[in-house]
C-alpha cells in the first residue's frame, strides 16, 4: 500500500472513529450534566458489564476480516459466528440482569439492543475497509454520529427523560446498522463470487464453519475481554468498594483514555493491511520499521495526553462533566500517564495480530489484569479515585516491560518460519 493510501485511509478511519467516539462521549456528558449520579453510575455499570463480553463475542471480527487475505472463511462464516456469539452473550446478561439488582432491567436492555446494532455494524465497517471502501465507512459512521449528537441533544431538552434519551441513542444505532447492512450487500455483491445473503448466513454450513472459526479464534476472543476489562474492571472495584456514584465519576474521567485510544486504533486499523502485506512479502526491516514509526506516534499523542490533563486537567472536567468530577482532576493526570504507556505497546500489539500471534498477546494481556485487580483491591481502599488510576498505571507497566522484553524474539521466530515455508 502506498504511503498516500496509507495516509488517505488513516485519516477516513481516524475522521469515523472519533465522531463516534464522540457521540459516545456526549452521553456521559448529557448524563453527568443533567443527570444525578446514580443514573450516570447505573448506565457505566451497565456499559461495564455488557461492554467486555460484547467484545469477547466478536473475536475481533474488524482485524479478521481483514487479514483473512485468502478467505479461510468466508464472509458468510463471519457473519454467523458474529451473529451466533452475540445471541449467546444476551442470553447471559439476561440471566445477570434478573438474577441480580444492581441495575435496572429496561436499561440493561436498552444498552444490550445498542450493542447488538453497533456490533453488526462494526462487521459491516470491517469488510467495507477489507475491500477498500474508507470512504463509505466513514460516511455511514459520521452520519451516525452527527444524528446521534443532534437527536440525543433535541431530547435533552425537550424531555428529562432519562430512557427517552437512551432509546434515542439506541434506535440511530440501528437506522445506521440497516444503511450498512446493505452497502455490504452492494459491495459483496461486486467483489464476492456470492454477495452476503441471509439464506448464506444461516446455512448449516456456515453455523457449522462459524463454530469451528470460534473455536480457533478463541484466544482472540479472551484477549478482547481482557482489553476491555482494562478499562472496566476499575468500575466494578469501585462500584463494591465506594459505591455506584463513584464508579460513574471514574468513568467519565477515564474516558479520556478512551477518546486518546480512538487516535491510535485508527492508526493501528489503516495499518494492519500494510503489515499483514510485508509479512506475506518477507520484509522484516520494513515491518520493524513501520512498527517502530507506529509507536513514535503513540509517544508523542501520549505525551500531550498527559501535558494537557496537568495544565488543564481541573477546567476540562468541570467544563464537561461538573464541579464534582472537575475535583477529581489528579485521577486525570494519572489515567493519561497510563494512557502514554498504553499507546506506545498497543501498536505492538496490532503488529501481533497482523502476524496471528494471538495466545502471547493474550497472555501479556492477562498478566496486566491481574497486575491491576490486585492493585485496585489494595490501592482503591487507601487512595478512592485516584487509587484506581495507580492501578491503571502499574498494570500498563507491566504489560509495557512484557512487551518490550518478549517482541524481538517473536519477530525473529515469525520470520525465520515464514523463510523457511518459503
Amino acid at each position: 500500500m502506498p504511503a498516500s493510501a496509507l495516509a488517505r485511509n488513516s485519516l477516513l478511519t481516524l475522521i469515523a472513529n472519533i465522531s463516534l467516539a464522540l457521540s459516545n462521549w456526549l452521553i456521559l456528558v448529557v448524563i453527568a450534566k443533567n443527570f444525578d449520579g446514580a443514573q450516570l453510575g447505573q448506565f457505566v455499570l451497565a456499559l461495564s458489564i455488557t461492554s467486555p463480553l460484547f467484545l469477547f463475542a466478536s473475536f475481533k471480527v474488524r482485524t479478521l476480516v481483514i487479514v483473512d487475505k485468502y478467505w479461510r472463511y468466508k464472509l458468510e462464516e463471519y457473519a454467523n459466528a458474529r451473529l451466533l456469539a452475540n445471541t449467546i452473550v444476551t442470553v447471559l446478561l439476561a440471566l445477570i440482569a434478573i438474577i441480580t439488582l444492581e441495575f435496572h432491567v429496561s436499561l440493561i436492555f436498552i444498552v444490550v439492543v445498542y450493542k447488538w446494532f453497533d456490533t453488526w455494524s462494526e462487521f459491516c465497517q470491517s469488510y467495507m475497509r477489507r475491500v477498500d471502501a474508507y470512504r463509505t465507512a466513514c460516511v455511514s459512521l459520521t452520519a451516525r454520529s452527527l444524528l446521534t449528537i443532534a437527536s440525543v441533544m433535541l431530547v435533552t431538552f425537550t424531555s428529562s427523560n432519562f430512557e427517552y434519551m437512551l432509546i434515542c441513542w439506541c434506535v440511530i444505532a440501528g437506522i445506521f446498522t440497516v444503511f450498512d447492512t446493505v452497502k455490504v450487500y452492494q459491495l459483496s455483491t461486486s467483489c464476492e463470487t456470492k454477495p452476503l445473503s441471509a439464506s448464506l448466513i444461516f446455512s448449516a454450513g456456515s453455523v457449522k464453519r462459524s463454530l469451528q472459526l470460534y473455536k480457533q479464534y478463541f484466544t482472540v476472543a479472551v484477549a478482547l475481554m481482557i482489553s476491555a476489562l482494562f478499562v472496566y474492571l476499575p468500575n466494578f472495584l469501585l462500584t463494591y468498594q465506594l459505591g455506584v456514584v463513584q464508579a460513574g465519576q471514574f468513568a467519565t474521567i477515564s474516558y479520556f483514555l478512551v477518546a486518546g485510544g480512538i487516535l491510535i486504533n485508527s492508526l493501528s486499523q489503516a495499518a494492519t493491511p500494510q503489515l499483514v502485506n510485508l509479512h506475506k512479502s518477507q520484509n522484516q526491516t520494513a515491518f520493524i520499521s513501520l512498527v517502530v514509526k507506529l509507536c513514535g506516534m503513540g509517544v508523542a499523542i501520549g505525551i500531550a495526553g498527559v501535558i494537557v490533563a496537568y495544565l488543564g486537567g481541573e477546567y476540562f472536567l468541570t467544563l464537561f462533566y461538573n464541579s464534582d468530577i472537575g475535583e477529581h482532576a489528579d485521577v486525570l493526570i494519572w489515567v493519561m500517564a497510563a494512557a502514554a504507556i498504553r499507546y506506545i505497546y498497543i501498536f505492538i500489539g496490532t503488529s501481533y495480530a497482523s502476524l496471528q500471534l494471538f495466545q502471547i498477546q493474550t497472555k501479556i494481556y492477562a498478566v496486566g489484569l491481574i497486575v491491576m485487580f490486585f492493585s485496585c483491591l489494595l490501592l482503591i481502599k487507601t487512595n478512592g479515585l485516584v487509587g484506581a488510576a495507580q492501578a491503571m498505571f502499574a498494570a500498563t507497566v507491566c504489560e509495557f516491560v512484557l512487551f518490550a522484553l518478549l517482541t524481538k524474539n517473536q519477530y525473529r521466530k515469525v520470520f525465520e518460519v515464514t523463510v523457511s515455508a518459503s
